[in-house]
């Protein structure tokens, strides 16, 4: 049994592997050419945009609900600056040059785990079902510029300004040119300073936003169990499926795989954005492919 369920994990492993190879998002993007740009500049602003508008489309297969267009804008913006560790790699499909501008296609690969955990700490994941009530102040003599840089981060992270309410986050511009932000929640206070303001920011709120991680890193948990396939073939191809429900599981991950007298019986751990949405999409996935299944808490024997 140790020997068949070793070369089972062997082929799970080669297989993923082969998989996050060839998994890449194409993209169409047309830079226009600017007073005093450079060829250099110009092709980084359109590869910078490419790979946002990758990191964009695999976020919206994420979440449990939809951007609006202006939180979309925002986000395409923070990515162009800050996207880089969501990319895997990338292959420049086709590029043409003209007066006007430069059209490139690409091929992008995203890291969908470090996305996944990046759209959780700057507080998309969980803002895109409800706005988080939070309280945000800034000094009255803050430039124009760095106020509506401000404001767009709190439409960003999805926050409902309302006074005297907590999480409550308050920002002063000090000495050098750096900005010193407070974010305090009951008897908890969190501080940060640093040039770069939503560096800043997203610093600060992700302290918020994972602040019961250490607490709820297991008790978020589910185990599905789904036995009676013929091969592990099938069950590795599920596996596939099981991810891709982005709007029902939050993350999936298979722990065990062996032989059973009706076939081959596979165990998940996953952890549920939607409970009722999972239901029914195991219930019109697995019975009719004559499986059976169960979703239970960890820990919990059914």
């Amino acid at each position: 049994m140790m020997r068949k369920r070793l070369v089972i994990f062997v082929l799970l492993i080669s297989l993923c592997a082969t998989a996050s190879l060839a998994l890449a998002r194409e993209v169409r993007v047309f830079k226009p050419m600017e007073e005093d740009m450079s060829p250099m500049q110009l092709r980084n602003e359109a590869m910078a945009e490419g790979f946002a508008l990758a990191a964009i489309e695999e976020a919206k297969l994420m979440l449990a609900g939809d951007l609006d267009e202006v939180r979309t804008d925002l986000l395409k913006k923070y990515f162009m600056v800050h996207g880089k560790p969501y990319i895997q790699g990338y292959r420049i499909v086709a590029s043409e040059a003209m007066d006007a501008g430069l059209i490139l296609r690409l091929d992008v690969r995203i890291n969908r785990k470090a996305l996944r955990e990046g759209l959780k700490r700057m507080g998309i994941a969980a803002t895109v079902v409800q706005p988080q009530a939070a309280t945000v102040t800034w000094p009255e003599d803050l430039p124009e510029e760095a106020v509506t840089e401000l404001q767009g981060l709190v439409v960003l992270t999805g926050l409902q300004s309302e006074e005297g309410v907590q999480p409550a986050f308050s920002l002063e511009y000090g000495p050098e040119k750096a900005y010193k932000g407070r974010l305090v929640l009951d008897d908890r206070e969190w501080m940060s300073i640093n040039k770069d303001m939503t560096a800043l920011w997203f610093e600060l709120w992700a302290r918020f936003f994972n602040r019961n991680d250490a607490a709820e890193s297991r008790s978020g948990m589910m185990r599905l169990a789904v036995s009676g396939w013929f091969s592990p073939d099938a069950a590795l191809e599920f596996d596939r499926v099981l991810r891709g429900w982005e709007r029902a599981v939050q993350e999936a991950r298979l722990v065990e795989m062996d032989m059973q007298p009706t076939g081959v019986g596979a165990t998940w751990e996953v952890r549920l954005l939607d409970a009722s949405r999972l239901d029914t999409l195991l219930k019109s996935f697995l019975p009719q492919r004559g499986l059976s299944y169960q979703l239970a808490k960890e820990g919990v024997e059914e």
